[in-house]
Formats: C-alpha cells, structure tokens, sequence
C-alpha cells in the first residue's frame, strides 16, 4: 500500500457502506462486503477518512521517509498556517524547539508565501474577464481535473502556499536543503508529488503523524524553551487557513457580501459554486475540507471547530501585534502552475432496460417507486443501477431493497411455521394470522378486525395487556378446536400491538396419557400376579404342613409297629418285620 495515499484495511471492514454514502464522488467501490477506493476518481478530500467509524480507512504514512531525511540531509519544515489550531498557545511558542529536537535545521511558517499566492490571485483574475477559482486547495484541483475538466481554465495558475514557501526556502539556503511540510490536508501528498512541486516539497506529513512522531520519541513540550521561527508571517496572511482567509489576506477590506468576490467550503458549497462559474464572472475561493484548514483529515485535538477557530484568530491578533506585518517582499521565484488536462473519468453508460432490469430485481417495478433516497451514496436509484451494471457495488448496497428483503423473509418465517401466529391490535382485535393459526382455529380472513374472543378466551390477552410482564406463558386446553396448545404471548410496546404463539401439544398430551394408561394397566396386571402367586405359596405351603404331618404319623406308627414285633417274636429281624409290613 506504500505507493497509495488513501486505502482499506480489510479486516476492519464491516460492510457499512458510511464511506461509499460520504463519497463527493463515488471513488469508492463496495464488493463481498469489503470497501475500496478507486483512484481514477478519488479526489483525496479525506471524507472516508473522518466517517469510517472503525479506522479501516487510512493514509499512506510518510514519518521514516521524512526520518531518513531529517538524518541524511540539511532539513527545513514549512508548518502550514492552521497550526495554532492545534496546540496551546503555550505549545505554540515551543514548537520551534521541538521541532528543532526532532532534527529540522530551519523553521517556517507556510503563511509567509500565503500573501504572494493570494495577491497573485487576484491580480490574475482582474486581468481577465472571466470567473476565476482559487487554486490553493489539492482536492478542488483534483476534482476539477478528474470530474469536471471542462471548468479546468477556470483554475487559478498559481502555485500553492506549500510550494511556494519550498521554493523560497531553497532559494534562501540551497536546492540540496530538503523541505517537509506539516499540515492537516491529506490532498497535500499527492500535490508534492505533481510536476509542478518536484524537486521542491520533498515529503509531507500531517499533524496526526507529527503528534504520533512525538509520543514515539517521549517528547514533550513543557521540557523545551521557548523559541521563534526561522521564517515567520504576520498580518492577514496567519488567517489564511480559515474559510475567506486567502482572499482577506489579499484584499484586507473583503468580505462576504461582494456580490463578486465569494469563499465557500464543504462539498455542497463547492457544488452549487461551480454550476455559476462559467455564467457570471467571480472569484471564488473553494475549500473542500467545511470551515476550511482547520477541519482537515489529518488533525489533531478534541478542540471543537469553533475552538480551532477562535486559536487561529487569537494567534493572529497577537502576531500581528508583535512583529512588523506591513512590510512584504515579495518573492522573485516563479509561481505560476499548469494543470492536467485529462479526459473525464470515462464511466460506461448501460441501455434502459439492462438498468430497468436491476431496478425490478431490487423490486422497483414504477418511477413512483424510485425512491432516490441517496442512502447508498448515489444520487437517483437509477445512478445505483448504473454502478451494480459498471460492477462498483452490489445490489445489497440498496437500503430500501435489503429492508424490503428482510421483511419478505420474515413473512416467510411467519407464514410457513407450524406453530400458529396472531397479532393483536391495543384493542385486541386481530391484525394478522398465519396458516397454522387459522388451521388450529378453523378460521379465516373474514375474521381480521374482529376481536379474538371470537375464537378463544381472551383472558390471557387481556392479562397480557393489564399487567406489567411482558411475556404470559401457559398451556391450555381448547376444547372446541379439540386443540391442547402450548401458549406465549408477549407485548410491542412502541406499535401497541401483541403477539400469540401457540404451539400444537394436543398428540404430546395424548400420547402421553395413553402411556398413562399403560402403565396404570402393567400396574394393577402385575398387582394381581402377585396376589395371585401369594395364595399359590399359601396353599402350597399347607399342602406341604399336612403331608409333612401324614407322614409324620405314618413313621410313629411304624415305630410303634416294630416295638409290638420284637416283644411278640423275638430273635426275628427287621427283615420279617418289613415282610409282615408289605403283607399288610
């Protein structure tokens, strides 16, 4: 990314589309989510930069290229005129020392060129009859040359302050001197990098990368002396950052109500200035950055806008006072600049009814459906059609349309449950019913409007209603539907509507006391085989105690048997006892 001054970091992309819908000029390209800047018709304004709400817009960082600098060369840095903007006026009376221990040999203000640049100006527009745009701003040159070339003689060929002062610089201590520029503008990396700027401003950094340089070598201010610049302005020209400041450091006695002479910043000025340029002869001093220099993408602070502005005034009510601001010498050095002279960015155009065709898939099938909201970051609906054909965004960059999606998708959610779905109005009429719903209820359309008692007890609603929970969750039995529902029914407060859920369980329930029953049966089946086998070991059992007994019996008559043989007939044995026994 060393080689471009504005890119993505894609991980920090999250398919927002804030820089495609703050883009003066649709330079960036949205695919798969992911955001990139097209340079053929980036103006480098820095918008991207100051809206990206998670830093994946970024700016080429130029502080080791300047370190190397500063370590192999006799450095100078030019500090661009909004500085007091930036720092403490206590800061401001050190910066010099600071900036001296960072290792920059001479130290200038870029305002002691502004009032060269800005009585060049006028002088030119005078000795012309036509209207006239101040040059002095990187991203309005940009966008004149890559988007609307033909107003490009209207162009102010006069360097910028930047260069200027570079160019004094050299010209005072020698073209092997190196030149930095400080400033807010992001535009301005690209300005020293044109033809015009080569062999002069050597590298540019912002405020944001200088504060960063700072933190990186532990410097701070309070531990240097105060000093003065090498180069120093007064008057009119310490203004030169506000909006009108070029043309009041010109024109002491300007301001805005010439009907002639005009300065207006911020892109919506800018756009309605350049539609009467070529009509009626002005002079106008564009600044793309509202407010002006103070507001660029590479500043610093919390200060708000209005506080950066009243540091500017204050810093040039007391310079002004404290140096000698009437005596100018003008610089002998050339400052007049050429401009490109491209063709327009060429954009390729698609027939009506490739663009008809996207805008019907996006579901804009009339004109009177073009709603033209520019929330995508185009103009007209048929705009947005032209990039999805040119392949710069993709249909989902259309609000209205992923709006339109999602509601298509949650209607079909909602109508191909199996759960049964009612909204309610604040009065408990019925708003809407899915198919299972009217399915459950045996209902149908006729029954929008009316009230929901028509169909079940609507106590649970009216609960709902009254009561302070936002959610009634209960099972009960519909016994007109032959329905046993699982019941959830919860409130929308901001639409003052309510929402039923009711979940079929009637077969759950069923089965489960069929199941029920079951067991009840397995139960009372098992109770009776262990009645039933305790009467079989009760019997058992007394069969067994009274043949236990007859034998019992048997044996004591035995016994008495053989004590009757022995004493009768003795000398015999058992053997005859056992012959008479079997005999009997």
């Amino acid at each position: 990314m060393s080689g471009r001054i504005i890119y993505t970091i894609e991980a920090r992309c999250r398919d927002c589309y804030r820089c495609l819908r703050n883009c003066p000029v649709n330079a960036i390209s949205v695919m798969n989510g992911q955001a990139s800047v097209d340079e053929s018709l980036c103006i480098l304004c820095g918008n991207c930069l100051k809206e990206c709400p998670q830093n994946a817009k970024q700016y080429r960082n130029d502080i080791e290229k300047v370190k190397r600098l500063v370590s192999e060369f006799n450095t100078a840095v030019s500090i661009a005129p909004s500085y007091p903007a930036f720092f403490e006026e206590w800061e401001c009376s050190r910066l010099a020392s600071v900036l001296r221990k960072l290792g920059f040999k001479f130290i200038a203000e870029t305002s002691v060129m502004a009032t060269d640049v800005a009585v060049e100006s006028i002088e030119y527009y005078r000795g012309n009859d036509k209207s006239l745009l101040s040059s002095a701003c990187p991203s309005l040159v940009n966008y004149i040359e890559k988007h609307q070339p033909e107003l490009t003689d209207f162009l102010a060929p006069v360097l910028s302050p930047m260069t200027v002062s570079a160019a004094k610089i050299k010209s005072e201590l020698g073209m092997d001197w190196k030149v930095v520029f400080i400033g807010p503008c992001v535009a301005k990396k690209e300005e020293a990098e044109r033809p015009e700027s080569e062999g002069l401003v050597d590298a540019v950094i912002t405020f944001e990368e200088l504060y960063d340089w700072l933190k990186e070598e532990s410097i701070d201010f309070k531990n240097y002396e105060e000093s003065n610049f090498d180069q120093q302005s007064g008057g009119y020209s310490r203004l030169y950052a506000l909006t009108g400041g070029m043309i009041k450091t010109a024109l002491a006695n300007a301001d805005n109500l010439n009907e002639e002479i005009h300065y207006v910043c911020g892109w919506e000025e800018i756009k309605d200035s350049l539609s009467e340029i070529p009509k009626k002869k002005n002079f106008v001093e564009p600044l793309m950055c509202r407010m002006g220099c103070i507001n660029g993408p590479g500043v610093i602070g919390e200060a708000t806008i209005f506080e950066r502005k009243r540091k500017v005034i204050d810093s040039f009510k007391k310079k002004s006072n404290a140096l000698n601001c009437g005596e100018r010498r003008p610089f002998t050095g050339k400052i007049t600049r050429s401009f490109k002279r491209v063709n327009k960015v060429a954009i390729e155009k698609h027939d009506k009814e490739k663009i008809i065709k996207i805008l019907n898939q996006k579901g804009i099938m009339t004109e009177e459906d073009e709603l033209n909201c520019g929330a995508c970051g185009y103009n007209t609906c048929r705009d947005n059609a032209e990039a999805v054909l040119n392949g710069k965004i993709e249909l989902e960059s259309c609000i209205p349309y992923m709006r339109r999606l999602a509601v298509q998708r949650t209607d079909k959610i909602i109508e191909t449950s199996p759960n049964g779905i009612v909204i309610l109005d604040s009065e408990l009429n019925i708003l809407h019913m899915n198919e299972a719903f009217k399915k459950f209820f045996a209902c149908g359309n006729a029954l929008l409007g009316k009230k929901i008692s028509r169909l079940m007890d609507p106590e649970p609603f009216v609960r709902l209603k009254d009561g302070n929970n936002e959610i009634v969750e209960l099972t009960e039995e519909h016994k007109n539907y032959n329905l046993i529902c699982h019941q959830i029914l919860y409130k929308l407060p901001e639409e003052e509507q309510y929402v039923g859920i009711f979940v079929d369980i009637t077969s759950t329930i069923l089965n489960e006391e069929k199941l029920n029953t079951m067991r009840r049966k397995v139960v009372e089946q098992a109770r009776e085989l262990l009645e039933h086998q305790m009467i079989m070991a009760q019997n058992l059992t007394k069969f067994l105690g009274e043949s236990a007994a007859k034998g019992e019996e048997l044996v004591e008559q035995l016994m008495q048997l053989s004590q009757e043989e022995k004493i009768h007939s003795p000398g015999k044995g058992n053997d005859w006892i056992w012959e008479n026994y079997s005999a009997k």
